[in-house]
């Protein structure tokens, strides 16, 4: 089925307004991959005519897309999908990993790098040992300059080495200390984006973002990192196989 085919059968699918039926249709024509990210949509007019709809009544749909990062407008490109990032649960990878897959160049912005002492909480949680050297690292990671995720990591510093200031790639810098995280615990959580958060990762406040706790374990089983994650639930969502 072509793109225009699939969304005038969502359209036709659904009760109401017309330009609810029709944002709602693109929403999951392009979610569901019918233009790929990073491709262009066809001219306004072309979509106008092919959709049956008047042009003012497109261009508001592709303006409510676009506030929610799924189209954006790009100097010389026309409409551009942007898509949600897939990120799979079957295997363990970073971030920057996961954006140079999808063709994105990854980014950090560095708010936080220091070096302190396990406290109570985090050696029950972690079972590090009590007073251990850990990093506390949070940053803002981007892809293709646009903020993604806001996260707070912490890790032994034998992990990361002393010297490490927080850039580049965290398993990167892991895996050359051979300090990877070889098996992982995730618990995942949709919640809202307080006032803070959404300034950081340029939303509105009440926006929902997935929150990512997880603890990751090296080879000798010790934990190796214990992070915090938020993510834009507009930008990015977790794809899973089952096998029965």
């Amino acid at each position: 089925m072509d793109f225009y085919a699939a969304v005038r059968e969502r359209m036709e699918a659904q009760h109401g307004p017309l330009g609810e039926r029709l944002r709602n249709a693109l929403t999951a024509v392009l979610d569901s991959g019918g233009i790929a990210a990073g491709g262009s949509l066809p001219s306004e007019r072309e979509m106008a005519e092919a959709l049956n709809v008047s042009r003012s009544t497109l261009r508001q749909g592709l303006k409510e897309l676009a506030q929610l990062g799924i189209v954006a407008t790009r100097p010389g490109a026309g409409t551009v999908v942007v898509g949600r990032i897939p990120k799979a649960l079957s295997r363990l990878s970073g971030f920057s990993e996961d954006m140079r897959l999808r063709g994105l160049e990854p980014g950090s912005q560095v708010l936080e790098c220091s070096i302190g002492r396990v406290g109570a909480d985090a050696a029950f949680r972690t079972g590090l040992p009590l007073g251990s050297p850990i990093l506390t690292l949070v940053r803002l990671r981007l892809a293709g300059g646009e903020p993604i995720a806001y996260e707070r990591a912490v890790m032994p510093v034998e992990a990361v080495g002393a010297d490490y200031d927080g850039t580049g790639s965290l398993y990167d810098r892991m895996d050359a200390r051979n300090a990877r995280p070889q098996r992982v615990l995730q618990s995942l959580q949709a919640t809202e984006a307080d006032a803070a958060l959404a300034a950081h990762l340029g939303i509105r406040p009440g926006a929902a973002v997935l929150e990512i706790t997880q603890l990751g374990y090296g080879a000798n089983g010790n934990v190796v990192e214990d992070a915090i994650s938020w993510y834009r639930g507009d930008r990015y969502k977790y794809v899973g196989e089952i096998r029965g």
